[in-house]
């Protein structure tokens, strides 16, 4: 549930940077794609990691409850 809402203020979030960077910068438009390109790196680097962590969290929570039904 936490991934979708994250993923739901990412699309959200990207949309509205994008905009805004396009809208409000006084610079080339070489520029602002280098920019744009830049930061759209970045936010897939973020959400790659944010993937693999709840991930990474959802194997251990399954190793944690297959051990406790193996206890009982």
């Amino acid at each position: 549930m936490r991934f979708f809402r994250f993923m739901a203020g990412f699309g959200i979030g990207l949309a509205l940077g994008w905009a805004l960077a396009i809208l409000l910068v006084p610079q080339s438009g070489r520029e602002v794609r280098r920019r744009l390109q830049e930061r759209w790196a970045r936010t897939l680097e973020e959400a790659r990691s944010a993937a693999e962590e709840t991930r990474r969290q959802a194997y251990i929570r399954l190793a944690e409850l297959k051990a406790s039904e193996s206890s009982e």
